[in-house]
């Protein structure tokens, strides 16, 4: 079999030098204390998120000897999880040390069969110019993976599409065949692939599946097809988008001719840190997304730099989301309903008025907490609802509701990290009379969800650690307060 050992052995060699990285730098402050977190190193797509022998499986992007993107060669880092909120760190997946992925093992999916797990993902081919192909690992044991003789197993497009950009393969089975969808471009305008197998190792072409003449950004990154109450949904992660950079397409499927027509447009999560989700499919029906918590340095807000980077790692996931589908074909995106289980010490504050001074928020840890707001319009004359998080006397975070212009605004401009950024989107709410912010602060980060969990903004903040004030006013007028519930969050 060649060097099919090779990758065990860096895998170990990588393993070992994390875990003893993540002893120094475990009890930073700015680790996040109940979202998945690289244990060091560099971290970004996750990757084969699945349901392996009756666990949560996390792989992901992951680079273990250095802590920001650059010329270092990708690996796959391993994680498991029974509740989709306490992970733990397995060794790592996969190296890029065999001339099919020399380049690096870049993004794909994971899937069991006949008791054995396999990983396909793209490899740059160091015999090729890095030129892009389809590889595959597989592993009897789930953790420890050898690289397969005939990788990669699909080193063309087998069509007219761009071979430098042909990549991060989702696999699923239907009417008894593999399906694998692939992200690709043509002409500049990103485009999705659909291949088909009855082996996992000889593909044929099938169709473009998804095209695009612009409105889909120049490449298609990380596409993941699913369905949800007799709908289609296609994932993908464009390039070239401008502020868009997780776009989902709700839709119709003809399976024989391989093509799926879409009639609704949305974006993912409008945060600035939130990049290429996974969907499962769980034993309860539920569909989970898990997804990337950072940004790339093409994105506008983005300079390039990372703050933890310096500390020793970077990256990690939001928190994982239940999707549901409205008869209108958007999606919402609920944080899963184990993370109540780590609600502590509940409170409550109840029918309260605040103006432009504001009123203060006091949970039981107001940097690692949960909040659900809930705001009575009718009874509100301000144009803005603004809350303000983890703040001190010079820095804040700030949330702007305009109620005038319908926007939500998360505000990180004045804040000591270099990302100074804020980032906009529309605000609908569901009520004309009400409305309903649930927000999770954790050490280095801010989730907010409104309209129903229809609008999301996902986005990392860095400020001191006595930067853990909480408040809420109204700009131009009152506000009312219908309710504040918060709880401090931990885990055992």
């Amino acid at each position: 079999m060649g060097n099919v050992n090779k990758n065990i052995e860096e895998a170990a060699r990588a393993t070992a030098y994390v875990m003893e990285r993540h002893e120094e730098i475990k009890n930073n402050p700015l680790r996040q204390k109940y979202h998945f977190e690289v244990p060091a190193g560099w971290c970004n797509d996750p990757n084969g998120f699945s349901i392996l022998g009756g666990k949560y499986h996390l792989f992901y992007q992951h680079m273990p000897y250095v802590s920001e993107p650059g010329d270092y060669k990708m690996y796959w880092g391993h994680a498991v999880s029974e509740n989709l909120v306490d992970w733990e760190d397995l060794p790592v997946a996969l190296a890029p040390v065999d001339e099919c992925d020399g380049g690096g093992c870049w993004s794909g999916c994971a899937l069991e069969l006949d008791q054995k797990v396999y990983l396909m993902y793209t490899g740059l081919d160091a015999r090729n110019g890095m030129q892009q192909g389809q590889c595959m690992a597989v592993s009897d044991d789930g953790i420890h993976f050898t690289k397969t003789e005939d990788s990669p197993i699909l080193a063309d497009t087998l069509c007219e599409a761009d071979k430098k950009d042909f990549r991060d393969p989702y696999i699923w089975r239907q009417n008894g065949e593999w399906n694998m969808i692939l992200g690709s471009t043509k002409d500049h305008f990103a485009q999705a692939l659909l291949y088909r197998s009855n082996d996992l190792k000889n593909w044929r072409f099938i169709n473009t599946m998804a095209e695009s003449l612009g409105e889909l950004g120049s490449v298609c990154e990380c596409p993941n097809f699913f369905e949800i109450g007799g709908k289609h949904i296609l994932f993908i992660s464009p390039h070239g988008l401008n502020l868009r950079k997780s776009v989902y397409l709700t839709g119709n499927f003809d399976y024989p001719a391989g093509k799926f027509f879409w009639d609704t447009y949305g974006e993912i999560d409008w945060g600035m840190d939130y990049y290429a989700p996974q969907v499962i499919k769980d034993g309860n029906g539920r569909c989970i997304m898990i997804g990337w918590m950072n940004s790339w340095n093409w994105m506008p807000w983005c300079d390039g730099t990372y703050y933890t980077s310096k500390m020793g790692w970077c990256g990690g996931m939001a928190l994982p989301r239940e999707l549901r589908l409205d008869e209108l074909g958007r999606l919402h995106f609920e944080p899963v309903q184990e993370l109540k289980n780590y609600r502590t010490e509940p409170a409550e504050m109840v029918s309260e008025t605040a103006g432009e001074e504001g009123i203060s928020i006091e949970t039981a840890d107001n940097s690692h907490c949960e909040m659900i707001i809930d705001f009575n319009l009718k009874g509100t004359t301000a144009e803005i609802i603004q809350l303000e998080v983890k703040s001190n006397e010079k820095e804040k975070v700030l949330v702007n509701l305009n109620l005038k212009l319908g926007e939500i605004e998360f505000d990180r401009s004045h804040t000591f990290d270099h990302l100074k950024s804020k980032r906009r989107c529309s605000f609908r709410s569901v009520s004309e009379t009400a409305c309903r912010i649930h927000v999770f602060i954790d050490s280095a980060s801010v989730e907010l969800f409104t309209d129903d969990y229809m609008t999301c903004m996902t986005n990392t903040v860095y400020v001191p650690e006595n930067a853990d004030r909480i408040k809420i006013r109204g700009i131009g007028g009152m506000v009312k307060i219908l309710k504040v519930q918060s709880w401090a969050i931990k885990k055992n």
